[in-house]
Formats: structure tokens, C-alpha cells, sequence
């Protein structure tokens, strides 16, 4: 039987290292693929953009209420009668919507390496 020497051990710490190194970077570079904003755009121009980051609550209009929780955004409530936009859910990723029709409004998840157009 082969004894483990001080190189050995030596030579396993630096691929766990390593190998911890780069979960560490996949994770960092998964967590940037999440939207880091919204962009809400009401009657086609662009009414705020707002952190994904921060917890808050958006008038807008006078007509909805948006609320940004926990890195995710919904529409709480609004003044049309389908209430589609409420029913949406949450929405955290680029490229993900709100529609409200009625009021002319939409709700973007934007990434930092996203363009709005």
C-alpha cells in the first residue's frame, strides 16, 4: 500500500482550490444572467428604471402599482378591468414582461449587458 506523501496532499489542495475557484466564477457568471433592472415604459416612452436590487413600490400613473421583492418585480394592482398585467407573476429575467394594455404600460427585466432596444 502507497503512502500519501506531502506533495500529494500538496497537489490535491490546489485542484480543490481550483475546482472551488471556478464553481465560485460559474455562480458569479449565473447570477449575472438574472436582470439586474426594470425598465417601465409607459404610452412608448420610457417612464423609470429601477433597481431589481432594492425593495420598492411604483406608482405609475396614477393607474398600476409595481412592486419590486427579493430581486423580482409583479404589478400589485391596476385600475384596468382584465387584470392580466396583475396575473402575470413575478418576472427576473432579461428579456421577461408585463404587458398592461389597457394603460399603455410594460414592464422590462433589463441585464447590464442588455441593450433596451
Amino acid at each position: 500500500m502507497k503512502t500519501i506523501k506531502r506533495a500529494d496532499i500538496l497537489i490535491i489542495l490546489v485542484v480543490l482550490v481550483l475546482c472551488a475557484g471556478t464553481l465560485a466564477g460559474f455562480l458569479y457568471l449565473r447570477g449575472d444572467a438574472e436582470g439586474d433592472y426594470v425598465v417601465v415604459y409607459s404610452q412608448g416612452s420610457t417612464y423609470g428604471t429601477y433597481s431589481l436590487g432594492r425593495n420598492q413600490t411604483i406608482k405609475i400613473n396614477n393607474t398600476n402599482v409595481l412592486r419590486i421583492e427579493d430581486g423580482e418585480a409583479y404589478m400589485e394592482s391596476a385600475d384596468c378591468p382584465d387584470q392580466i398585467c396583475v396575473n402575470e407573476g413575478h418576472i427576473s429575467e432579461p428579456g421577461q414582461l408585463i404587458v398592461c394594455l389597457p394603460n399603455l404600460i410594460v414592464v422590462e427585466v433589463i441585464s447590464n449587458g442588455t441593450d433596451e432596444g
